[in-house]
């Protein structure tokens, strides 16, 4: 944030996003603020939106969180360096939510986090990636492991559009730091986010590479596709769809 003058009083300016570009606006500007800036900066069960100095420590958790998933495995193979090139990976992608979407955490240091963007902004272009750090990614990661992310992502984006053509918003990480989980934390970030999307009649997407996770989904009413077989491996992808649930009348 900065100051410009106006010839008749310095006036306060913020970056924000417009159709993927980023601009400075006044800051009385009024937009959408997303998940956690309508609800306000702490919600009422105590989720929080995710700050920029916040991001190293929650790509830090997810990489904790995600490190032996099949799909990570599948993009970094070689385990003692699979740790530092996850954690640019989550980097990059928290960084993306940042710019396209919204992030919510648990608590001012995070334990657990909660990533949501509008399906608009789903597909990962280059420029977008570049804007989010994808140079650094790149460098961390090298190429073979970036054309192995690229190839997953082109048939999650062709699952996504089969399953969710419409309008949605897409949960692009859920993930609970290993050491806190079993607390519940990955409920009370879905639940609320969820309970807004309810009001707002939005239909939500997640994808899964692990099995396990399907019953947990479905207590929130996701429906599961059929597992779907990234060409050429042994990755599979289950589709997760969520109509927007009835509220009761009155809430």
């Amino acid at each position: 944030m900065g100051a410009v003058s106006t010839g008749e009083h310095s006036r306060r300016f913020r970056t924000t996003t417009w159709n993927g570009v980023g601009v400075r606006v006044p800051s009385t500007s009024r937009e959408d603020t997303g998940i956690a800036g309508r609800m306000g900066a702490v919600t009422s069960d105590g989720t929080m939106r995710l700050r920029n100095d916040q991001i190293g420590a929650a790509a830090e958790l997810c990489a904790r969180a995600f490190l032996n998933t099949p799909h990570v495995a599948y993009f970094f193979p070689v385990e003692p360096t699979r740790m530092q090139k996850t954690v640019e990976l989550f980097r990059m992608r928290i960084r993306y939510g940042r710019l396209y979407g919204d992030i919510l955490t648990t608590s001012p240091d995070p334990a657990g986090l909660a990533v949501w963007i509008p399906s608009s902004k789903a597909t990962m272009t280059l420029w977008r990636q570049m804007r989010a750090g994808g140079s650094r990614l790149y460098r961390a990661a090298g190429s073979d492991a970036v054309a192995r992310m690229t190839h997953v992502a082109e048939h999650n984006d062709r699952l996504r559009a089969k399953h969710a053509p419409g309008e949605h918003r897409f949960l692009s990480i859920l993930a609970v730091d290993p050491a806190h989980q079993g607390r519940g934390l990955a409920s009370r970030l879905l639940e609320s986010a969820l309970e807004r999307f309810d009001c707002e009649k939005i239909h939500v997407y997640a994808e899964t590479t692990e099995a396990e996770l399907l019953d947990f989904y479905g207590r929130f009413g996701f429906e599961a596709g059929a597992p779907s077989t990234v060409s050429g491996t042994d990755l599979a992808v289950w589709p997760l769809v969520r109509p927007p649930r009835m509220l009761e009348q009155g809430s």
